[in-house]
């Protein structure tokens, strides 16, 4: 396989990294960082890669990879490894009648990342249910119990700029309430229906591309405001924002990261200069 991140990512933006590891096991991911750290080698670990803008022009470093997707039930109790894809959780929950993720069905992506992001829809966050996150702080292994995790509306300690550690998540634990399996499983199927409305199977993008601003009156969709500058429909080379949506932007096949970043710049200015709100992205960039 060669070293294209746009294999790694839903926008299929991306150029080269330096290296990619791909890590299956626990240990494995451990000493790969302990190495990379040793040699003072550049490093970024990714999940699903679903909301990443990555660099046509690459990536100076080595892209590591989490894909250790271990899972185990016991009672209550959902033990899983950080590459677990969140659909897998979810459908797992569901079918042991254990209740509160059912809402996150068809959020793609890894639970490490979902944590991460603190990913949420429907009203519920997986933070909710999160009992501790086992992570690598660079020197050992530990767990760190949810108030230390300092979620917030799409944020925690691992994602928050200014305060952030330098902390990989490796595992999770969730203690969840009881259910009915089947009704579980028809409210997933309910929520994946009208998400799949909005987002198409296959279709290249990261979902939303905004996060919804936060205000004393509650949240205001940033759909609304994008929806109100005449963002639907405009476009730069191969990206642009679908008719259906106002907050999303795809990827044609022929697009590129730059111009996916313009247009998230020209989009951020126009609603800056009507409503003066900073709409913040809940797409990272890789390699810019």
């Amino acid at each position: 396989m060669d070293n294209l991140l746009k294999h790694l990512t839903n926008f299929k933006f991306g150029g080269s990294a330096k290296k990619i590891i791909t890590a299956e096991s626990e240990i494995e991911l451990i000493a790969t960082l302990k190495d990379l750290k040793f040699k003072k080698a550049k490093y970024y670990i990714l999940g699903g890669g679903t909301n990443i803008i990555a660099n046509d022009k690459g990536y100076k470093g080595t892209i590591v990879k989490i894909s250790a997707s271990g899972l185990k039930i016991e009672n209550q109790k959902i033990l899983c490894e950080a590459g677990l894809p969140l659909r897998k959780l979810v459908n797992a929950a569901n079918s042991a009648g254990l209740s509160s993720l059912e809402t996150l069905a068809g959020i793609p992506g890894t639970v490490g990342g979902a944590i991460y992001g603190n990913a949420g829809a429907y009203g519920r966050e997986i933070s909710e249910f999160l009992k501790k996150v086992k992570i690598f702080d660079g020197r050992k292994i530990k767990w760190v119990f949810n108030k230390d995790c300092k979620f917030g509306y799409r944020e925690s300690v691992f994602s928050a700029k200014g305060g952030k550690k330098p902390w990989v998540i490796l595992a999770a634990e969730f203690y969840l309430p009881k259910g009915g399996a089947q009704k579980l499983a028809k409210k997933s199927k309910e929520i994946i229906k009208i998400r799949e409305k909005r987002y198409k199977p296959g279709l290249r993008c990261a979902g939303s591309i905004f996060k919804n601003v936060l205000a004393k009156s509650g949240k205001i969709p940033a759909g609304l405001l994008l929806e109100s500058i005449g963002a639907k429909g405009m476009r730069i080379g191969g990206v642009y924002v679908p008719r259906q949506h106002a907050n999303l932007i795809v990827n044609n096949g022929r697009g590129k990261a730059e111009e996916a970043k313009k247009l998230i710049d020209i989009l951020k200015q126009r609603v800056y200069r009507k409503y003066g709100i900073r709409l913040k992205e809940e797409v990272q960039y890789l390699g810019f």
